[in-house]
């Protein structure tokens, strides 16, 4: 139990299978992108970037949900908008452009939500975020990539992105 696989055609993704919940302290991520150190926040997965390629100061962070979730996308927006909201009240100054949301329309599974913003803390310092919810057979799970360059925030969150379907996907037999 506990095997590694490999995501075909995307470079240093993998995904374990579920295994017996091991303590907090010792439980690995459920998968992981090589490059990246892996932090363990209570029920959050964080991990910050150990590659040029992926942006100095980058970080990307995942929870993983059982069930099934029947959010949707207009629920999804109108979320977004009430986080941006509360962040701004959190830190005066501080500036957050909601850039796009998209999304798959319904609630069948598979589905993606992905919201992408760019916050301006009241020092002028810029970091851009993408922010999701991905949604499969085996569950649900949010996805935030940041950093300070919107290219490699993208670029991040498609990365593991691909784990995240990949674990979320229906157990074949």
């Amino acid at each position: 139990m506990g095997g590694l696989l490999t995501v075909a055609g995307i470079g240093g993704v993998s995904a374990q299978s579920p295994a017996p919940a091991p303590s907090a302290t010792t439980q690995r991520p459920p998968f992981a992108v090589s490059g990246w150190r892996y932090e363990r926040r209570d029920d959050t997965h964080l991990f910050r970037c150990e590659q040029a390629q992926c942006g100095a100061g980058s970080k990307v962070s995942y929870r993983v949900y059982t069930g099934g979730n029947q959010m949707t996308l207009d629920q999804f927006r109108d979320g977004q908008n009430q986080i941006i909201k509360a962040l701004e009240q959190r830190t005066p100054g501080q500036r957050i452009t909601l850039l796009g949301v998209d999304g798959d329309k319904g609630t069948a599974v598979p589905r993606m939500y992905k919201a992408r913003r760019l916050t301006v803390t009241p020092n002028g310092a810029s970091e851009y975020q993408v922010n999701g919810l991905l949604f499969g057979g085996q569950g649900s799970a949010s996805l935030i990539s940041s950093a300070r360059d919107e290219k490699a925030s993208n670029d991040n969150y498609a990365r593991f992105a691909a784990a995240v379907k990949l674990a979320l996907a229906p157990k074949t037999r």
